[in-house]
């Protein structure tokens, strides 16, 4: 575009500065909608922004995106409720009702069987025979409750199916008021009532970090017990949320509205998609009810008008409804005569106070929760939750406008005192000065990067044209080094952009799994930055924490762990603890320390990353994706099978919605899901979700990426579990030339997968070639990973294993006693890696005639081989194997005979060696 010239209008620069930040801080897909609204008809300013925006490479990797777009029943009659008081469900003897719904009825009971002393809730759909849809939206609300667990959620204990085929809940029975209840009560303050407020937000956000919404919130549904503590009940009408952040159509026929009018969105009354932004709604619904005492509306019975109310009438500001005059209340109500002092009363405060504490930000924070379009409301509920903790905190909030003024008042409604001194104002004077400099200058300079970016574009994506690649096809990666070889060439007089593009280059290659060039790009745009930067800044810790994880790619673990601690140093002290930065050094540190075999200290840091990311997921899903995926990995190596499930699981769906499923993560995710699925025993479910990953790995990322190598070593391991050896024997010898291409000759997964190889040639009987892959793999693990690593106990003991069947056992002894030591080393004694070991050294010495010594071992780890599932694997089928032979040797056929009949017939599982 063409840019004005340097004396174009200073005012007119400050506008394009304003909307630039606020652009800058908007997802990409919501900035085309808020340029329309904000510039108008003034196209030369919305071009303007939009040319800052594409070049605003510090947020946006416009490399690396530019690459990715090129390249229903009527219901019987029910009994009364009061039916059942007196009976038995399961353990628990009904006491009386609490409640009842549409769907069911909620007793109290109380345990009956005299094993312990417990109060109870239970739900029961409301007729005894049941209908088939409210019986399964119970089972669906039994399923949505079994996966939260939260302090403010009210927990699942049990569930169940009485004998006429009626399903049941037991729930935590919570002994409490509902929230507008207790805080009028308790005469609790604005201040008050909002820090209850966002611990009721704490409770929505996990339920929505758990896919499910809640679309029921109102106070009757949120109790508060006598200590303070609030719980969200009833999720009889809650939605699981399908990967793209909508609720599932799930039990809901066709025109069935699943809600309470009162507290109903736009959305639900339409009966369109439901989203968590329909439980951010309704919270602006409750908390209007709980800072004025007044619904956002009266919604009548009758259903056009009511749609007509809730989708049309734009509510009254708080601060304004709290001054209304005396309204009735509903007849069947127990309350007072709701009024101006009576609200204000309850509030512990005078109606002129409330009036001023809710005008303002309180005002535009409830209304922007209650927007009619759910993507004008706050993004998330946490978002919400922070704008309230803002209000609080007297600092800025997102629902007010970003005025000067509005900042300024909330400075000196911070600092009082301080803005009373006139030495204060002229230092603020002055401040405001240098800053509006600074701020132009910033402005000039995005211009010109601008003009930079685009020019450096234009020339490196030219090449694909037809008119320049005459005929040729010209691939992602030629793209890449054209673009690496201009970079170089055509900004040396720009460092700065120079280093951000190298950088930007430099994950680009990381990301097609090229880690050389990547390494290249990212030491020469780490050495710019230092130069000009210094070592104490944070984009050279950007650098280093991207170098780090190549780095880590290639086995250079020592040099990547000194980068990430410095950058992790730099990133705490200039970032804060909590700061994705930081998250991702963490992140880089967990994933180094896994492959060194340091994993309690991998956990830690894997822990710590998500820790951080949780609170941010909206803004980064695909990191904590990762991030879990990474803690997945390594629990998977600690044999904590279950919880790495859950985890694998997780990140899928995290990416899922984000990205949707031909994103490369999700390939890699399936390969780690099937291999947690092959250590557990589901062998079928494994193989499928390796083809599926190989497939899917081909089709995104080539024939030549490191993630196929992976896939293929551990599908050839599922193959030789089930004695297909020869389709094994192909899959370890295509892993181990995928790797060698990708990784280097060098890599500790090349070695992996000639130990891989090597156990198979033992099984086939071809013990030469065993004995040197194996001996091969020693030396790559001795110059990559270490003497210590797990990967060699590994190949130490299948040497062991080689040797002791080439009958020398006496060379095979003092290295299988090193294999025992690394492997105690990490691992408790009744680890299957180390019974693994053990077994192969029992089976040495019993060679050797050391056959007390060959008993205990064999006889001690035998039960410890395959723990996650308790079925016979190859290692168990090779151990009793053994035994029989040691007892057969030892002359005591009883025993022998004994374990001969344990030796069961292939059955094909993972091992984990």
């Amino acid at each position: 575009m063409n840019w004005p010239s340097a004396d174009f209008d200073p005012e007119r620069w400050s506008q394009v500065e304003h909307l630039f930040d606020a652009v800058a801080d908007l997802p990409p897909s919501e900035r085309a909608a808020f340029l329309a609204k904000t510039c108008g008809t003034d196209s030369e300013l919305r071009s303007y922004v939009e040319s800052l925006a594409r070049a605003d490479i510090a947020n946006d990797t416009v490399i690396e995106e530019s690459i990715r777009s090129a390249l229903n029943l009527a219901v019987p009659e029910s009994p009364s409720i009061t039916d059942v008081i007196g009976e038995r469900i399961g353990p628990y003897r009904i006491v009386r009702v609490i409640g009842s719904g549409g769907m069911g009825v909620v007793y109290l009971a109380d345990r009956a069987d005299e094993q312990f002393r417990q109060r109870v809730a239970i739900k029961v759909v409301r007729q005894r025979l049941v209908h088939p849809e409210i019986g399964e939206r119970l089972i669906s609300e039994r399923q949505i409750l079994a996966s939260l667990d939260h302090p403010n959620i009210a927990r699942l204990l049990d569930g169940g199916t009485m004998a006429d085929g009626t399903p049941y809940l037991v729930m935590e029975y919570i002994e409490g008021v509902p929230i507008d209840d207790y805080c009028d009560g308790c005469r609790l303050d604005i201040d008050e009532r909002l820090a209850l407020f966002r611990t009721i937000c704490s409770a929505v956000h996990y339920a929505h970090q758990n896919l499910v919404v809640h679309r029921d919130i109102k106070p009757t549904n949120i109790l508060v017990t006598a200590d303070g503590t609030p719980k969200l009940l009833d999720f009889g009408i809650a939605k699981l949320l399908d990967a793209g952040g909508a609720a599932t159509q799930g039990l809901t026929r066709d025109g069935a509205v699943m809600m309470t009018p009162e507290n109903a969105a736009p959305e639900q009354v339409l009966n369109g998609t439901v989203t968590t932004a329909t439980d951010t709604y309704a919270l602006g619904v409750l908390l209007y009810r709980l800072l004025t005492g007044h619904p956002p509306y009266q919604v009548g019975e009758n259903p056009r008008e009511m749609a007509l109310t809730i989708c049309e009438q734009v509510p009254e500001r708080p601060s304004i409804v709290v001054s209304r005059e005396p309204m009735a209340v509903p007849p069947e109500s127990d309350r007072e005569k709701i009024s101006p002092e009576l609200i204000s009363r309850y509030r512990d405060t005078s109606t002129e106070r409330l009036r001023r504490r809710l005008e303002g930000d309180l005002d535009n924070i409830v209304l922007v929760a209650l927007r009619k379009e759910p993507a004008r409301r706050y993004r998330s509920v946490t978002e919400f939750s922070e704008d309230i903790r803002l209000h609080l905190a007297s600092m800025p909030v997102l629902a007010q406008p970003d005025t000067w003024r509005y900042r300024s008042e909330k400075f000196v409604r911070r600092h009082t005192v301080g803005v009373a001194m006139s030495a204060i104002l002229v230092t603020l004077l002055v401040t405001f000065g240098v800053t509006m400099t600074v701020q132009n200058k910033r402005i000039i300079e995005e211009r010109d990067t601008a003009e930079e970016v685009s020019a450096f574009l234009e020339e490196i994506f030219r090449a694909p044209d037809p008119g320049n690649a005459r005929g040729l096809d010209i691939t992602a990666k030629e793209i890449l080094s054209m673009g690496a070889k201009n970079i170089r060439q055509q900004l040396d007089d720009r460092p700065a952009i120079q280093a951000t593009l190298m950088e930007t280059m430099g994950r680009v290659y990381f990301n097609l799994g090229e880690y050389e060039p990547s390494i290249a790009m990212l030491e020469e745009s780490l050495s710019l930055r230092q130069q000009s930067l210094g070592d104490d800044h944070t984009d050279v810790a950007a650098s280093k924490n991207a170098l780090a994880a190549s780095l880590i790619r290639t086995a250079d673990y020592e040099r990547a762990r000194s980068l990430l601690d410095e950058a992790l140093e730099v990133n705490r002290r200039k970032h804060g603890k909590s700061s994705a930065a930081v998250a991702s050094t963490m992140f880089n540190l967990a994933e180094l320390l896994q492959e060194i075999g340091k994993l309690d200290e991998a956990q830690k840091f894997a822990n710590a990353s998500i820790d951080i990311y949780t609170p941010q997921s909206d803004r980064y899903t695909v990191e904590l994706a990762e991030a879990k995926n990474s803690l997945a990995r390594i629990l998977l190596g600690k044999n904590e099978l279950d919880e790495a499930d859950r985890l694998l699981r997780e990140a899928i769906l995290l990416v899922e919605r984000h990205s949707g499923k031909n994103h490369p993560l999700i390939a890699h995710y399936l390969q780690n899901l099937a291999v947690v699925l092959q250590m557990k025993g589901d062998v079928d479910a494994a193989e499928a979700l390796f083809h599926e990953s190989i497939a899917a790995t081909r089709s995104i990322l080539g024939e030549e990426n490191s993630l196929l190598g992976g896939s293929l070593v551990m599908l050839g391991t599922l193959l030789h579990n089930k004695g297909q050896y020869d389709d094994a024997e192909k899959a370890f010898r295509d892993a181990l030339a995928v790797h060698r291409k990708a990784r280097g000759m060098e890599h500790p997964f090349v070695a992996y997968d000639m130990t891989s190889l090597a156990m198979l040639l033992h099984d086939k009987g071809d013990l030469d070639e065993a004995e040197s892959l194996i001996r091969d793999a020693l030396q790559l693990y001795e110059q990559s990973v270490g003497p210590d690593h797990q990967y060699v106990a590994s190949a130490l003991t299948e040497l062991g294993a080689v040797l002791t069947e080439k009958g020398l056992p006496q060379d095979a002894e003092p290295i299988l006693v090193r294999a025992s030591e690394i492997r105690t080393q990490d691992y408790p004694s009744t680890h299957p890696l180390v019974a693994a070991t053990n077994t192969v050294y029992g089976h040495a010495l019993a060679s050797l005639g050391r056959y007390d010594e060959a008993e205990r071992l064999l006889i001690d780890n035998l039960p410890h081989l395959t723990p996650a599932t308790g079925r016979a694997d190859r290692r168990s089928r090779r151990a009793l194997a053994w035994t029989v032979s040691l007892y057969e040797d030892w002359g005591r056929p009883e025993e022998a005979e004994r374990y001969r009949q344990q030796v069961p017939p292939s059955n094909p599982i993972a091992s984990t060696e």
